[in-house]
């Protein structure tokens, strides 16, 4: 994942992260005045000046607050994740579905909270676009990022009597048939959403988008033949493909999905489409430094346990974690990359 992500961080100028250190020097030993004194001061000044050593957070439930529809890729992140704290640190943790928008609702919900540390909520890639597409004046610096260690690819399913096979069959049946195929996608202005008109630009074919609520209604709507095609991610829809139900013709990405591995990528097709969800957590600005530290260091040690990197590989999902400055650095080039994308291919929310 990070291979990829640093083509898209290339494409800004990414100012240099300066971390200052700052030192608290107790009275000089050499100072001659009241000994006594100094010793039964230092440790009162010290207790005094040291919030950050309260190790009481969390005392109440924490609430995890999911940008996406229970059943999504998201979801299941969140799920686990909440999972994995409780089992780790004896958190109580809690998770609930905040929808629309791109992700804006669940997102902004979250940013307007009470800075106490215990509402706290999923952060996806959206996160870099909602902004150019109107859904909200959010970006990446509106927020406290607290790591981020998921992410996964976007991929083109079909029926499995579809009258195409490949990325190619799908493409010269559009252009015969302008705007008469359906595909499906997890909502306007979703990185789904993106990801088919991105395809559809690069391919030059004319499709119709149909936005669902979520990955959840896409899928369901494309094995009920609604629609004729979906762009979701892997994570999603592999488990149809292995069923029957479905075909995968392509994944958005430049290696082939570990769940996938006989589906060609789009970049092995001929296409630069490389199109990648990651998902993060987030917390409102204004933390206490102390309960913002808690939850970034219990994310990481959730992020690199066994229970959850299988979790990661049983979904086909790439498992790399980023700091949290290494997740704003990345959401911040995401951001500059997707304004522009969606400046050119002309995508407006509704």
């Amino acid at each position: 994942m990070k291979k990829r992500l640093a083509k898209v961080i290339s494409l800004t100028c990414a100012a240099s992260l300066m971390f200052a250190l700052t030192a608290c020097s107790s009275s000089s030993p050499e100072q001659p005045a009241a000994p006594q004194e100094q010793e039964t001061e230092a440790p009162a000044e010290q207790g005094a000046e040291t919030p950050s050593a309260d190790t009481s957070f969390p005392e109440d439930t924490v609430n995890i607050i999911c940008h996406a529809k229970e059943g999504g890729g998201s979801d299941a992140l969140a799920r686990q994740v909440a999972q994995v704290l409780q089992d780790q640190q004896g958190w109580s943790v809690t998770v609930e579905n905040k929808t629309g928008g791109s992700g804006s609702v669940g997102m902004q919900f979250v940013q307007n909270s009470k800075p106490d540390g215990y509402t706290i909520g999923t952060a996806p890639v959206e996160l870099s676009m909602i902004e150019a597409l109107g859904y909200a004046e959010l970006n990446p610096e509106d927020v406290s990022l607290l790591g981020c260690g998921m992410s996964w690819p976007a991929a083109l399913y079909v029926p499995a009597d579809a009258p195409y096979d490949t990325l190619e069959d799908f493409v010269n049946y559009c252009k015969e048939n302008p705007g008469k195929v359906q595909v499906a996608n997890s909502g306007i202005g979703s990185i789904w959403h993106i990801g088919a008109c991105v395809l559809a630009d690069k391919a030059d074919i004319e499709v119709t988008h149909v936005p669902y609520d979520g990955a959840t209604g896409a899928m369901t709507a494309l094995l009920g033949k609604e629609i004729d095609a979906a762009v979701v991610g892997t994570c999603e829809g592999y488990s149809y493909v292995e069923s029957g139900d479905l075909k995968c013709l392509a994944s958005f990405s430049e290696e082939r999905s570990s769940v996938l591995p006989d589906v060609p990528t789009t970049a092995e097709q001929g296409y630069d489409a490389n199109v990648i969800c990651w998902v993060g957590f987030l917390a409102p600005q204004g933390v206490d430094d102390a309960a913002l530290t808690v939850l970034q260091d219990a994310l990481k040690t959730a992020f690199e346990s066994e229970d959850y990197i299988a979790f990661c590989d049983g979904r086909g999902c790439d498992s790399t974690y980023f700091s949290p400055e290494e997740f704003l650095e990345m959401a911040a080039a995401d951001y500059t990359y997707y304004s522009q994308l969606i400046s050119d291919l002309g995508i407006v929310a509704e």
